[in-house]
């Protein structure tokens, strides 16, 4: 599941989610309680670009193409109305390597590379082991 993440350390994006058409995830202040021992170090909010599991990298990143085009111009405002230091696309994907393969490959399409970088957003693909994040 495809996820936009933008990070501040100086302006919450909380007020602005009132006015948003973009499908949000999540949205944390500067110091809120993160877990019992740790709080947030940062503003973030994170948006919902992609439904599909870590198994389906291309249908990802088909629907990260069709939510840039999309949202690009709420994003833009987004970005210019915020002090934002970190955006990017973050890709969880299932690590294929196993005793028969050694050696995986993901092709990130030009198309949203360049969209990508129309907003000024970095691209993370965050690797899982399956059998740690999937029940039997």
């Amino acid at each position: 599941m495809c996820i936009l993440k933008l990070f501040s350390d100086t302006d919450s994006f909380k007020d602005w989610t009132q006015s948003t058409e973009i499908p949000l995830c999540s949205v944390y202040d500067k110091g809120e309680q993160r877990t019992r021992r740790a709080r947030h170090r940062h503003y973030r909010i994170s948006f919902d670009v992609s439904d599909r599991d870590g198994s389906d990298f291309r249908g990802q990143a088909q629907d990260a193409i069709r939510f840039l085009t999309r949202y690009a111009e709420p994003i833009r405002k987004l970005l210019q109305s915020h002090d934002v230091d970190l955006g990017y696309l973050d890709f969880p994907i299932y690590s294929r390597l196993d005793g028969q393969v050694a050696n995986q490959n993901d092709h990130i399409p030009k198309e949203l590379i360049k969209l990508a970088a129309e907003l000024d957003l970095g691209i993370e693909m965050s690797l899982y082991d399956r059998a740690f994040v999937e029940d039997d």
